[in-house]
């Protein structure tokens, strides 16, 4: 049997279905826009959720959300051929976790969608698991990441140097280009860095 609506003040059951056009601000640039509905009373005109039914709507907009998540990480490891069975083996996932997750035949819990985020926004942490999270090899893979964004957002010449790379998550050598000698301009300054001599390579 279905509650019937009343007035909280006035007890009067003449009441307007209202709907309040609200976003919801989530991570990874993700909004979500939703219509919140609100019953205001034509006799007093009391407004609010009788039935407190706006957590119901809220909570089904949070849901579509950890959905995006879910979708915006998985594609990204997908579109760079990263292997979501070596992501498992790396993190401490079940295998055919992440499989299980994108094809929504299980969800993740509220520390699933953390940790998916966090490999989104920084996919070098993949790395440092497969390294058993190593204190010293982790600092070297922050270190030379910092240095690859710093080369791609900077002109730049003298020769290029090769490396190759081996990483467990994608099963393949995975060439990194390095400068031997860096030349960046900044404010008429001009800074060399030697990425040998600093061990970053």
């Amino acid at each position: 049997m279905n509650e019937k609506k009343l007035c909280p003040v006035c007890g009067s059951d003449k009441l307007e279905l209202v709907l309040q056009k609200e976003t919801i601000n989530g991570d990874l640039g993700k909004n979500f826009s939703i219509d919140i509905p609100h019953d205001k009373c034509m006799e007093c005109d009391f407004e609010g959720d009788i039935l407190g039914e706006n957590d119901k709507v809220i909570e089904k907009a949070l849901s579509s959300l950890n959905e995006a998540y879910i979708d915006e990480v998985l594609n990204y490891f997908e579109e760079r051929k990263i292997n979501f069975a070596g992501i498992e083996r790396a993190v401490g996932l079940p295998q055919r976790t992440l499989t299980k997750w994108k094809n929504r035949n299980s969800s993740p819990t509220a520390a699933g969608i953390a940790l998916l985020k966090y490999l989104r926004t920084f996919p070098w942490l993949i790395e440092v698991a497969e390294h058993k999270f190593d204190f010293n090899i982790a600092q070297k893979i922050f270190v030379t990441t910092a240095v690859n964004m710093l080369i791609k957002s900077t002109t730049f010449c003298d020769h290029n140097i090769e490396r190759n790379r081996y990483s467990a998550t994608t099963g393949n050598f995975n060439t990194a280009v390095f400068t031997d000698n860096l030349n960046l301009t900044q404010n008429n300054t001009t800074f060399y860095v030697n990425f040998e001599q600093q061990g970053v390579v």
